[in-house]
């Protein structure tokens, strides 16, 4: 009788341990059913393990923190409480932020499976470590599970799970995550062309801080040692897990900087400076837990709530951008804050129906940050505009000065010309003067003819001098009346009755129409003097200009004698041929089989 009742508190004990199952167990969180042991030196074996005194554990979830030298056991048992065989799948769930299980010990009696960050499987097809477990009918049994990190965080939790249930859930966990990195690929997509296009330094570094967090994101969420089977590459992510905490930092405060334009704050960007040359060097401290491990993420937080004061004091200094900010760091400074509990401290979001809080804040901070760029773009824009007005009205003063400086300066130079012109003038009236008390004194014929073409040629320039002191608004001469004193001039000195027809279609400008002057002087001379008798009753000279295609031309044509009966090598044609030739670059025809016909043709390289 004795021995029955000690076989009956032997049997309830393993009962009170025991978790009942049967074929329709699943999601079934079973450790604050299991017990634990601690081994602080995570040197026990197995076999020494057996010996040891397991303790109840009244929570759905372990969290030892960072213990560098510290193994968790769980004992699990079993029962299959049906008739039937029944198959269960194991889930050691570490789906939390700094808590990847690196080397994972599962022991099904003899059978030892290694799973963990550090013996990753080819056929793995889940996030989280699972094992297949097979129980007979009324059958239990007892597995042990090792959990050890150096690195991350010792922390877990258990959950049974039928295979179809197992597969729904699991497929529902990598869609929240592809669709998560999905959103912040198409922001760091978007924000990356905005760079290109605005060659703004805070896209690029916003794109840096994306990046990151992506990176991140698909380290601790399991999904690129799932996607990327390689052990080399899961072995250099374990290491570098708290470099890859710094360097999002690092991306986080050079945006700030350039975002808020923290250098209008000397003593709050002096900090962020030297904050922002420390951060490699923590990088390289924490590799693979060298110096740094637990100690990266509560200086990672104290250098977000420093970035988070910047932005409120930025907001109080009236940095526009600054309120997109202060609200997305808000918010991802609320998940980061739980995110801290849930690591540290025995505390599970999923309780509370949270699960995804850390990347819906994520997500919610990334899209702000992006609306608040673009909205960057627009107040850059008024300022631009802004700027522009300020420049234009500048440039309105000053070119209004230079206006009235310049208007001052004409009207100077314009009265010197005008000086200038009348001194000329009547220099040239002087000589004409002298030389017509020189043409009464003189008896000798020749010399009186000498000095009268003389006479004539200072003339046709003292006209030109004449009207441009009679046109004060433009130097654009009327080309007819110049011609017209000429030849009136010319022929005050012949008693002959010769008519002058004109027929100027166009008015040249005053660098040439000095040298028409003086040709016309010269021909008109000619042609009185030569062309003509004295008793011939009527002559007709014509005198045409034209522009044919930036081409002038100018005919001087009379009906005498013709050019044959004429001097050819007179001083006067000589005169002609140099002007044409030489001034105007010209070319000139002299045709007299009827009468005599001049042309004069040249190139105005003004029209």
């Amino acid at each position: 009788m004795k021995y029955l009742i000690i076989l009956v508190i032997i049997f309830s004990k393993l009962s009170l341990y025991a978790v009942n199952i049967d074929e329709n167990s699943s999601n079934l969180s079973i450790l604050e059913e299991s017990s634990i042991f601690i081994d602080k030196t995570n040197k026990l074996t197995k076999e020494e393990i057996l010996s040891k005194k397991f303790l109840t554990n009244p929570s759905n979830i372990v969290s030892l923190g960072f213990v560098t030298d510290t193994s968790l056991w769980t004992k699990v048992i079993l029962k299959n409480t049906s008739s039937k065989p029944i198959n269960k799948i194991l889930e050691y769930d570490n789906s939390y932020e700094n808590s990847k299980v690196e080397e994972l010990l599962f022991y099904d009696g003899n059978l030892t499976v290694r799973r963990g960050l550090l013996h990753i499987s080819k056929t793995r097809a889940s996030i989280n470590p699972i094992f297949y477990l097979t129980l007979k009918p009324y059958e239990s049994k007892t597995y042990y599970l090792k959990n050890h990190s150096r690195i991350n965080i010792t922390q877990a939790k258990l959950i049974l799970w039928n295979e179809i249930d197992f597969i729904r859930a699991e497929s529902k966990r990598q869609m929240y995550i592809f669709i998560f990195l999905g959103i912040m690929l198409t922001l760091l997509i978007y924000n990356f062309m905005l760079f290109l296009f605005t060659k703004d330094k805070s896209y690029f570094y916003y794109v840096f801080y994306i990046l990151s967090l992506m990176l991140n994101s698909a380290f601790y969420s399991g999904m690129l040692s799932l996607y990327i089977p390689s052990q080399t590459i899961s072995n250099f992510l374990l290491k570098a897990t708290g470099s890859f905490t710094i360097i999002l930092v690092l991306a986080t405060l050079l945006f700030t900087q350039t975002f808020l334009e923290t250098k209008k704050f000397k003593k709050l960007n002096t900090v962020l400076n030297i904050i922002l040359w420390t951060l490699p060097l923590l990088a390289i401290l924490s590799y693979d837990a060298w110096m740094l491990n637990e100690s990266v993420h509560y200086i990672s937080l104290l250098f977000g709530l420093y970035i988070v004061y910047v932005a409120f004091y930025a907001l109080f200094k009236g940095v526009k951008q600054a309120r997109f900010y202060v609200f997305g760091w808000s918010i991802i400074m609320i998940g980061f804050v739980l995110q801290i509990f849930q690591s540290i401290f025995d505390y599970d979001l999923r309780t509370y129906n949270l699960t995804y809080l850390q990347d819906l804040a994520l997500v919610l901070e990334a899209l702000l940050f992006s609306i608040a760029l673009a909205h960057r773009i627009k107040l850059n824009n008024e300022q631009l505009i802004l700027f522009k007005n300020e420049e234009q009205t500048r440039l309105e003063i000053i070119v209004s000065e230079k206006t009235k400086a310049l208007t001052a300066s004409l009207n100077e130079k314009e009265i010197l010309y005008k000086e200038l012109n009348h001194r000329i003038k009547n220099n040239l009236m002087m000589i004409i003067s002298l030389l017509k008390l020189q043409i009464k004194r003189t008896k000798n014929t020749e010399t009186t003819s000498s000095l009268l073409v003389t006479k004539n040629r200072i003339e046709s320039i003292s006209k030109l001098y004449e009207m441009l002191l009679l046109n004060d608004e433009s130097l654009n001469l009327n080309t007819e009346l110049y011609l017209q004193g000429i030849c009136n001039n010319i022929s005050m000195g012949f008693v002959k009755d010769i008519n002058i027809n004109y027929d100027i279609q166009h008015n040249l400008k005053i660098d040439n129409l000095i040298y028409i002057g003086l040709i016309v002087n010269e021909l008109i001379t000619n042609s009185f003097k030569y062309a003509f008798d004295e008793k011939e009753e009527k002559g007709e000279i014509s005198i045409v200009i034209q522009n044919n295609r930036d081409t002038i031309i100018a005919s001087i044509t009379d009906n005498g004698k013709g050019f044959k009966e004429r001097r050819k090598n007179s001083l006067g044609l000589s005169i002609v041929k140099i002007l044409v030739e030489g001034q105007l670059e010209g070319s000139l025809t002299i045709n007299s089989k009827e009468g005599t016909n001049v042309q004069i043709k040249w190139k105005d390289e003004s029209l």
